[in-house]
């Protein structure tokens, strides 16, 4: 059986500069998927779940930014950080 999970995220981070200041909508998640699981992410309104799924998948827009942490893909082509990746390449995942 493998034990290695399919998705891994690692103390991602991620916030908003505006003109009032620094916003911290994700500040260091971490948690894994295993192949076949389903994970639900829980909290109250403006916790930061959506900012959580768009930062895995690479959708902040601006004026947010991804701070820092890993988004770890685990599949037939090896581990591939997601956030690290060049976004042509984002397409063939």
């Amino acid at each position: 059986m493998n034990t290695t999970p399919l998705l891994q995220v690692k103390n991602l981070t991620t916030e908003f500069k505006l003109n009032l200041g620094v916003v911290h909508a994700v500040n260091d998640v971490s948690f894994s998927v295993e192949e076949g699981k389903v994970l639900g992410l829980v909290g109250e309104s403006g916790c930061g779940k959506s900012v959580t799924a768009l930062s895995i998948m690479r959708l902040i827009r601006s004026p947010g930014r991804i701070v820092s942490g890993e988004v770890i893909l685990h599949d037939d082509k090896g581990d591939q950080d997601i956030l690290a990746l060049p976004a042509k390449e984002l397409g063939h995942i």
